[in-house]
């Protein structure tokens, strides 16, 4: 229950933060949808490399192609799940842009792939 509490009390303070206008449903989806990724993030653990997944989440404005990479194992999470959150968050970004003017300036986010060091998934860069 605290950990709910934190959890939208810091997705608050982020969507305050911003400084972006969001629609009270807006706010909803993405604390719902950061709490997802959160879950996701948590649980890294993996026997073995295979286990570990790599993918693009959301959608830069400016340079296209996702705004994040998100790690995650295979083992403690089901890739479809993940597969349909990051689809969730993509389409929304997509929707958000349309209304937003590109910045002046592109800063490439870099792919990234992962191994399992120490039972851990863990990103090393390409």
């Amino acid at each position: 229950m605290k950990l709910a509490i934190s959890l939208a009390c810091i997705g608050t303070l982020i969507a305050a933060l911003s400084g972006c206008e969001m629609t009270p449903s807006d706010a909803t989806s993405r604390s719902n949808t950061a709490h997802t990724l959160t879950e996701i993030r948590a649980h890294l653990g993996c026997d073995a490399s295979y286990q570990c997944k790599v993918i693009g989440v959301g959608e830069r404005l400016t340079c296209g192609g996702p705004r994040e990479y998100l790690i995650y194992s295979t083992k403690h999470t089901d890739e479809q799940d993940v597969e349909t959150v990051v689809s969730a968050i993509t389409e929304q970004e997509k929707l958000n842009n349309k209304e937003k003017a590109p910045a002046v300036s592109c800063e490439p986010v870099m792919p990234i792939q992962t191994l399992c060091i120490a039972h851990t998934c863990q990103a090393v860069p390409l």
